[in-house]
């Protein structure tokens, strides 16, 4: 009787405990017993406004069912908690990174996986792109000289070139290929422009320096490597200019138990339960030389990488003014706080009234370099020099989400990504004459929209190649010289 008794009793306990289990991520969800940690990263915010949302269409589509189910998945108890725990297994178990573009390699090396397809070549738009832009930018440098003005690019180190021998397995199998930075950096060079290539620096101090320039968690170059980068860009502008720029020293190292922010911004998105690695970082202490005489007015365009140096203050002990501007978007004063946006500001003013110029970027956004900053630029100092088409493919590659769509579709379609760009720069051009034809009045925008019209028609381009073969000359001038003629037919009269 005992032992029937204890049965009882152990499976009534067994079903409670069920039954506990099932209620407690629901009464969570009311009440929150049990305070969590947010989970770190972006999301999509999943709306509880289901009225607004009904409708017979979608009560019989199934929308509406579909979209309540969200909302109880988002809104569930401890799915903070759950999401942790599984991210924790599937790390701890498999390696498995549940953050996207996230990839773990060698010796739990944490990378973002766009820094490794950037130096492997995946984004290489073409050599006539750099070859182009490095002419501008000496122009562009050759101009803001004679008004006593500094134009300098400095490539920051990237994960990608650093760490190239801790890549993930499925990437140290892909042959490498030309990438961007192989073609801009020696055209930079060969047409003197003041360039800055710290990427070859840290490959040299990785080696050197028992202090890690780039945190295994991170993304971004350590404190350390952000102070040693700092030191040697300063020189080189001191340089580079010949005006009073403050030096720098490293004082002292102070060792941390945790990472400062961001030294374990890519490790805080995986979510995990586990606290991020030290990796025995430190955290130099700076030392200033020659303060009181900094007289230089400078102007910093460029990606995340800059905010190291404006956490430890440096570019404001550097220089008598550093604005920085975030991606060519958004405006950040000396002093580390957002003070509105590019685009709201007289921007010719503000890049005239300064005595430096420096464009900053990583091997990650080499394709959308400058983010459109060179070309304002150049066409402010040098207006009707640009190609059109030119134009819409360099905004494509300025804006990221277009630009790895692009990269997607030329690989389905199996054709060069500097191709897929201007195919896609060419049907822009032409949907924006079509809506806008008064803007388009200048001669060589006419003959190129002409050519455009050409080769677009199969019948026409027919004729005009059988033309180009019996005058035994190339498509492409023959295409030209239709195009003039029709122009000085249909505008030059």
């Amino acid at each position: 009787m005992p032992i029937l008794i204890n049965k009882i009793l152990i499976k009534r306990l067994l079903l409670i405990s069920v039954l506990i289990s099932l209620a407690l991520p629901v009464v969570q969800s009311y009440i929150k017993i049990i305070k969590e940690k947010p989970l770190q990263g972006a999301f999509h915010e999943v709306s509880n406004h289901l009225n607004d949302s009904l409708s017979w269409r979608s009560w019989f589509s199934g929308g509406l069912q579909s979209q309540g189910d969200l909302y109880a998945e988002c809104e569930l108890g401890f799915r903070n908690s759950l999401i942790r725990i599984h991210n924790q297994l599937d790390y701890s178990f498999f390696r498995k990174v549940n953050a996207e573009g996230v990839v773990c390699g060698k010796v739990d090396e944490l990378f973002e996986a766009d820094y490794i397809r950037a130096v492997q070549g995946e984004f290489f738009v073409g050599e006539k792109v750099w070859k182009d832009k490095a002419l501008k930018i000496r122009q562009i440098q050759d101009t803001l000289a004679k008004l006593n003005k500094t134009l300098v690019v400095i490539f920051e180190p990237g994960k990608g070139t650093v760490y190239r021998d801790r890549y993930p397995v499925n990437f140290s199998n892909n042959s490498k290929s030309v990438s961007n930075f192989d073609i801009f950096y020696p055209e930079l060079l060969k047409n003197r422009v003041n360039v800055l290539d710290l990427n070859a620096y840290f490959v040299q101090l990785r080696g050197q320096d028992t202090n890690r320039v780039f945190p295994r968690g991170g993304t971004h170059w350590s404190y350390y490597g952000a102070t040693k980068a700092a030191d040697t860009t300063l020189r080189y502008l001191k340089w580079i200019t010949n005006r009073t720029i403050p030096l720098m020293q490293i004082a002292n190292v102070a060792k941390a138990k945790e990472p400062r922010h961001p030294d374990a911004d890519i490790w805080l998105a995986m979510n995990l339960l586990q606290n991020p690695p030290n990796d025995e970082l430190v955290y130099p202490v700076v030392q200033f030389s020659d303060l009181e005489n900094a007289d230089v007015d400078a102007l910093v365009v460029g990606d995340s990488f800059f905010f190291n140096w404006q956490s430890d203050s440096i570019m404001y002990k550097a220089f008598k003014n550093c604005d920085f501007w975030y991606y060519n978007k958004h405006i950040w004063n000396r002093n580390g706080a957002e003070v509105g946006l590019v685009s709201a500001s007289d921007w010719k003013q503000e890049v005239l009234k300064r005595d430096l110029i420096i464009i900053m970027i990583t091997e990650r956004f080499h394709q959308n370099f400058a983010w459109n900053f060179d070309e304002e630029l150049f066409d402010y100092f040098y207006p009707n020099h640009r190609n059109l088409i030119d134009g819409f493919a360099n905004n494509l590659r300025i804006s990221n989400d277009q630009f790895m769509r692009l990269v997607d579709d030329a690989k389905l379609r199996k054709i060069g990504l500097e191709d897929r760009i201007d195919m896609e720069a060419s049907y822009l051009l032409y949907e924006d004459y079509l809506k806008n034809p008064s803007k388009y009045d200048r001669k060589e925008d006419l003959i190129t929209i002409l050519t455009m019209s050409i080769k677009s028609s199969p019948d026409w381009l027919a004729k005009v190649q059988g033309k180009a073969i019996q005058r035994n000359i190339p498509i492409e001038t023959m295409v030209r010289m239709d195009a003039e003629w029709i122009y000085n037919e249909k505008y030059g009269k």
